[in-house]
């Protein structure tokens, strides 16, 4: 009995050896029942449980607080398809932020070819998520812009518009709209018209307003699509 136990034994000592000095990758190894048979200090300290109160426990009583064994297992995946699975996981402790970890099992086989144990390698991806909703808040939060951009940019034209249609001009100002998409300077409007300078200033400046245009270009467009002669 002695004999059959020492290749596991020292399995174990490998995985204390090898395993207890990584910085920050949680291991375990557990039995087919969900029994944590062995862990390294970074799993303890991510579960907040101490190691001797961790082994010969359930797996999902140690690592995620339940009664009964999870929904989506991986011992029980990884135990009938005897192929190595990936899956991320979360943990939540009480009064803490959700932690994330990719958590990759691993079938352990003995001589005759079953499945016998589950290792697993857990990796951190905490940071990882938390940056991944941040673009996602982020490129949420341009889309919104762009949304509400366009939408006050429709808005406008319609306004725009609306105003161009709406434009009332005086028999006045249709004579000088009426130069202005000629080509006519404001001196020589005033030259044609018999009138100051400043009163044709004055009419331009007007009919831009009713227009709502800025400059001589967009008055003669609008005087196009109007068919204004």
């Amino acid at each position: 009995m002695q004999n059959a136990c020492a290749p596991f034994n020292i399995s174990l000592d490998f995985l204390t050896e090898v395993f207890e000095a990584a910085p920050d990758i949680a291991v375990n190894l557990l039995n087919l029942d969900h029994t944590v048979l062995w862990a390294n200090r970074v799993m303890s300290i991510g579960v907040e449980q101490p190691l001797h109160e961790m082994i010969g426990k359930p797996c999902y009583a140690v690592w995620r607080r339940r009664e009964y064994p999870c929904p989506v297992c991986l011992l029980k995946i990884v135990s009938e398809t005897r192929e190595p699975c990936m899956m991320e996981r979360w943990l939540d402790l009480p009064g803490k932020e959700r932690r994330y970890a990719e958590v990759r099992a691993y079938p352990v086989f003995d001589d005759h070819g079953f499945v016998k144990h589950v290792f697993e390698i857990i990796v951190p991806i905490t940071d990882k998520k938390k940056d991944e909703r941040k673009r996602k808040k982020y490129v949420e939060s341009l889309e919104k812009t762009i949304v509400e951009l366009n939408a006050a940019g429709i808005t406008s034209q319609k306004r725009i518009a609306t105003r161009r249609e709406d434009a009332v001009l005086t028999p006045r100002e249709q004579e000088v709209l009426r130069l202005v998409t000629r080509g006519f300077s404001n001196k020589e409007i005033a030259g044609i018209l018999n009138v100051s300078f400043d009163t044709v200033k004055t009419h331009i400046k007007n009919i831009f307003c009713k227009l709502n245009v800025t400059d001589r270009t967009q008055a003669a467009v609008w005087a196009a699509s109007h068919e204004f002669k």
